[in-house]
């Protein structure tokens, strides 16, 4: 046993109310910096931007924007203009092919790696500067978990994780999602183990390439472990494994009882082996499993682990329409958020299970804020954000980013102290704007969770004609008559009107033609996760198209199985 093992172990004898006090104890010197950082929050991040001005000086980037000769946040937001990918891709590209000091002055050990809005994937360097940066914060989110489920420790986590290194650049560093850079030592990054003590599944089973077979593999695992917390990035990701745990029930159950595990045979080693190790009998996790399925006509997840606290995963931007669906599997269990956060960094911090909203994380990041649809305005620090007010995201890290548009939409909902309290709400350029509209995907998600209808999932496309509307595809969970389409098109519509005002009055000129639904197969949005999957996409982090300008997104989800 190890000696994390063994102090988990011990502490989980604790009663609640102990265990919420210790884990106060642990982080009490990241909470005193966090309460310090949001009682002053514009001195703590011009102080965090000169000093990454300061290191960076000598870097090809530094001396062509006189790095040396700033003093102050005026100074570099006059020296140093706003950019977006485009403009750094031709330097990062630099970084990828091994060149040193071109934007930081520390080598990567690792490149995080996303879809950028060119189609060219982003690279963004992970270095232990970055890393020690990203983490702090963290370490706030961390405690208010703990706090909010102190009891966690008493079982297992059943989490979702994308390890998998995807590559390697030309000069010879790795990439990947970016959670493997953020949380693996860099002398680890290349190795697989098995991740947290907490783990319900050991990490080498989200390598199994094939789609079927790794969530039913992790559900084995799982099943037979007291699970406390279940946590995925995407709330898509945890329906998503409720419904396996549905649709395989019986099969499930049957291995449950012999110890065994289907298509063990097809498992590549050495991951055959680890989870031929950890397969055991479990009679009470079978009996309870078919027993939710013969009670309800579907397994609820909570019955077959009744120890399970809560859930964590995104709430913000389109993760409500998953949110609402969650309630069908988990019922009862509070959600906490993970916060805001991207391959290029983590922005905000949120204290409780309320909400989508956390306080900016002053202690990480230099972050700057630009008023929506006003890119000429000076943009404001965290001390400075109007409620209610809606900002593009400017991020300064030691990631390499210097005064970097992330093409995100925030809305300050508050404050904590003198710093801002802001949730997400959708990509910046992710909008529809057929006759000046300008629907985001916030409005559609919104629109939709105001109905409530039974679906699957749904997408919103432009289809052009005389007059342009828009299409509503959707994945009905029972069956939908064309009648009932024509209902759901006309909800819709008024829904999108009452989230939207400038919709509604596109809609009363004219100038918008009424919403269209098309009605998709079942299955249809599992198949494009796996496709998506399949091409490379971490399956961690893949989201759901809920509003798309891709014309062949229809007919990716119209194709038979």
């Amino acid at each position: 046993m190890s000696l994390a093992t063994g102090f988990l172990r011990l502490a989980g004898l604790l009663p609640d109310a102990a265990l919420a006090a210790l884990t106060r104890a642990l982080f009490s010197g990241s909470w005193r910096r966090f309460l310090e950082a949001t009682a002053h929050p514009a001195e703590v991040q011009t102080g965090r931007l000169l000093a990454l001005v300061a290191r960076a000086q000598n870097t090809d980037f530094g001396r062509a924007h006189g790095f040396a000769q700033i003093r102050s946040l005026a100074d570099y937001q006059r020296q140093v203009p706003i950019r977006g990918f485009e403009d750094y891709e031709p330097y990062l590209a630099r970084m990828v092919a091994g060149e040193k000091n071109v934007l930081l002055p520390d080598e990567p050990y690792f490149f995080g790696r996303s879809s950028g809005t060119t189609g060219t994937p982003k690279h963004i360097p992970i270095t232990p500067t970055y890393v020690a940066e990203y983490r702090l914060p963290r370490r706030v989110w961390a405690r208010q978990v703990l706090q909010a489920f102190p009891g966690l420790i008493r079982g297992k986590l059943l989490s979702v994780h994308s390890p998998k290194i995807e590559g390697h650049t030309e000069g010879g560093v790795p990439y990947g999602s970016v959670t493997v850079g953020l949380t693996q030592r860099p002398s680890a990054v290349e190795k697989m183990t098995s991740g947290s003590p907490l783990d319900a599944v050991p990490r080498s089973v989200f390598l199994i390439e094939d789609f079927e077979l790794k969530y039913y593999v992790t559900l084995r695992l799982a099943l037979q472990e007291r699970i406390t917390l279940a946590t995925a990035i995407n709330p898509s990701t945890l329906v998503l494994l409720a419904k396996k745990l549905d649709q395989h029930a019986e099969a499930l159950a049957q291995d449950l009882l012999q110890g065994t595990l289907q298509n063990l045979d097809r498992l590549p080693e050495p991951i055959r082996t680890e989870v031929r190790r950890q397969l055991r009998k479990d009679r009470a996790a079978a009996e309870r499993l078919l027993a939710s399925k013969a009670k309800h006509g579907q397994v609820v997840a909570t019955e077959v682990w009744p120890d399970l606290l809560g859930l964590l995963c995104w709430k913000g931007g389109s993760a409500p329409f998953y949110l609402d669906q969650l309630g069908r599997w988990f019922p009862g269990r509070p959600i906490m958020d993970y916060g805001f956060l991207a391959t290029e960094g983590g922005f905000s911090i949120p204290l409780g299970t309320e909400g989508s909203h956390g306080v900016v994380a002053v202690l990480g990041h230099v972050l700057e804020f630009v008023p929506e649809g006003q890119p000429e305005a000076t943009p404001v620090l965290a001390d400075q954000l109007e409620v209610g007010g809606r900002y593009r995201v400017v991020i300064t890290a030691a990631n390499g980013l210097w005064r970097y548009d992330i093409n995100d939409i925030v809305e300050c909902s508050g404050y904590f102290q003198k710093t801002a309290e802001i949730r997400f709400l959708h990509k910046g350029g992710n909008m529809l704007s057929i006759t000046g509209e300008k629907v985001g995907e916030s409005h559609v998600v919104e629109a939709m969770a105001k109905l409530r209808p039974a679906l699957h999932g749904f997408s919103v496309v432009v289809e052009l004609g005389d007059p342009p509307h828009y299409r509503v595809a959707v994945e009905p969970q029972g069956h939908l008559d064309p009648a009932g389409a024509q209902t759901l098109a006309q909800a819709f519509d008024q829904a999108l009107s009452e989230v939207n005002l400038e919709y509604a009055a596109k809609r009363s000129s004219g100038r918008l033609g009424p919403p269209q639904v098309l009605i998709l197969p079942p299955g249809a949005y599992e198949r494009e996760r796996a496709r998506r999957v399949a091409a490379g996409a971490p399956d961690a982090h893949v989201k759901p198209p809920h509003l798309s300008r891709d014309p062949d997104l229809l007919r990716r989800l119209e194709s038979a199985p």
